[in-house]
């Protein structure tokens, strides 16, 4: 392509506005920053309210109750073993697969080695009359115990 065939527009100005000596100094190549509106409250910036926010700089560990469990956690494990209801045992060439539901209507597929329960819980045994969670947890002591607990398809008579 030839030079002359190349048409540019030209640029227009752009006027500068007039500055008085002592607003800028002259040798100053920064152009100055207008200063911040006015709100209407009489305020000279922008306010930040951090009602219904979490501090971040609190330490997270210290938020959570003993009732109360971590959102980030999955939906097993901020429920307690005694509040789930085992609603039944599915079985196939797969093995054993129970069936739970949380008190809040939702259900759920559990398999050996699924974690279940506040208490760091794991699926241990799913047999076709219930299933058996071992939890690991550290007593008043401080020793560390191991527990079992098995939650029943159909509990009997007279226990509930």
């Amino acid at each position: 392509m030839r030079q002359d065939s190349i048409k540019m527009s030209s640029v227009p100005e752009i006027p500068k506005a007039s500055v008085s000596a002592a607003d800028e100094p002259a040798s100053s190549p920064v152009p100055q920053i207008p200063s911040p509106l006015p709100l209407p409250d009489g305020g000279a910036g922008i306010e930040y309210d951090p009602s219904g926010r979490r501090d971040p700089f609190a330490p997270v560990i210290l938020e959570l109750q003993p009732g109360n469990a971590d959102a980030n956690l999955p939906p097993l494990q901020r429920v307690t073993l005694t509040e789930l209801n085992l609603i039944a045992i599915v079985w196939g060439a797969y093995g054993y697969t129970a069936m739970v539901q949380t008190p809040e209507g939702h259900g759920y597929t559990v398999r050996r080695g699924t974690r279940i329960g506040q208490n760091n819980g794991v699926v241990s045994a799913i047999t076709e009359r219930g299933i058996i969670v071992q939890e690991r947890f550290t007593d008043v002591y401080g020793k560390k115990q191991e527990r079992e607990y098995v939650k029943l398809l159909h509990p009997k008579e007279g226990s509930e």
